[in-house]
């Protein structure tokens, strides 16, 4: 069997597919299904959870594969120009099949051996019940300012800890002790659901291109009619924003966030390994009561700010990561106990920091 295909355009989606594929205990889920058909050839990767697929124009003869060692493939393919003569032979020894590769572009030639198709997982079908239409690039920019505030998959965590949130036009992230979020009315879903932040990285592929994002049952699917994303979901049941946020505040006081980072850059290199000591903020003073000493720190704010409160200083400092480049961000605070909200002029994303209760003879 033998077909052809441009061969940038097919090192360019093998390793672009190959991008999900992970360890596995059979060999073959750890390989890059290829199929030439009816002058299309369409490349997919999965790690079980989600299938990437990647389609590009073809010719010649029908034929199907599975590249064993998916990324040396690409490595070597990427050293190939023009048109890729891709011919497959099935071999046999009693029972054992499989199939040679000879993959040959110009004076080049590379020889693999590949799987056979058949015991590649199909990937699993859509049936869609809502369809959105959103630019990829802007629906990254938002996952990616808050993607910080989850923790890493763990079989121990509930979903809503370790995935990307959706819910009507919110996307956010909640670990449980900070949550971050982004309001954006042109993506309004119907049904709750959460994503895997990994997956939404896919989203790059796609550019700045405008692409349908089509929700089934179990899975979501994604694509610009030439690269499709599909993953499974989790949901409907996400967490509650709106009951979670403060409605009412206090206060409400203007810090600069580069100057306020570099004072808690100032406390952190005070701090001894392992040393979780939390941080105390009243009336623009920080200080801290560490196993090396007790320490302490003024930043400038615009505003009345009398209300004392305690932070997790990672915590504080990733919320205020959040809103790099701005030269003000508003800090919200109803009381010594109730969560801390930061958000910045003109932005549509939010940040919430959960105090620390202090002991008031450390916090003095």
């Amino acid at each position: 069997m033998r077909a052809i295909v441009d061969a940038k355009e097919f090192s360019q989606a093998l390793d672009r597919v190959s991008k999900t594929v992970k360890k596995a205990v059979f060999p073959i889920l750890e390989g890059v299904l290829v199929r030439i058909q009816d002058g299309r050839c369409t490349l997919t990767g999965t790690d079980f959870y989600t299938w990437l697929t990647a389609s590009l124009p073809a010719e010649g003869d029908n034929l199907s594969f599975v590249f064993q060692r998916p990324k040396d493939a690409a490595r070597a393919c990427g050293h190939f120009e023009g048109r890729l003569v891709l011919e497959t032979e099935e071999k046999s020894n009693g029972k054992h099949r499989w199939l040679q590769l000879t993959m040959s572009c110009g004076p080049r030639c590379a020889q693999n051996t590949a799987f056979l198709p058949e015991d590649y997982p199909a990937m699993p079908k859509v049936e869609a019940k809502y369809t959105y239409t959103v630019n990829a690039a802007h629906l990254l920019e938002r996952v990616e300012r808050v993607k910080y505030a989850l923790r890493k998959p763990d079989d121990r965590l509930e979903a809503k800890f370790t995935h990307v949130q959706f819910g009507g036009s919110k996307v956010f992230c909640v670990d449980g002790c900070r949550m971050a979020w982004d309001v954006d009315a042109s993506l309004t879903v119907r049904q709750p659901f959460m994503v895997l932040p990994e997956t939404l990285g896919y989203l790059k592929f796609f550019g700045s291109q405008d692409i349908a994002v089509s929700m089934g049952v179990n899975y979501l699917q994604m694509t610009d009619g030439i690269t499709v994303i599909q993953t499974r979901i989790e949901g409907p049941f996400v967490f509650n924003v709106d009951k979670a946020v403060p409605t009412e505040f206090t206060e409400e006081f203007y810090i600069c966030p580069k100057d306020f980072l570099g004072e808690l850059d100032y406390m952190k290199k005070l701090l001894l390994k392992m040393d979780k000591t939390p941080i105390y903020f009243s009336s623009g003073r920080l200080s801290m009561a560490a196993a090396s000493g007790s320490y302490s720190t003024q930043v400038q704010i615009d505003g009345e700010s009398s209300i004392g409160f305690g932070f997790d200083l990672r915590y504080m400092v990733d919320a205020l990561r959040q809103f790099r480049g701005e030269l003000f961000v508003k800090m919200k605070v109803t009381s010594s106990v109730a969560p801390v909200i930061l958000e910045a002029e003109g932005r549509s994303d939010f940040a919430m920091v959960l105090p620390v209760q202090i002991k008031r003879t450390a916090a003095a």
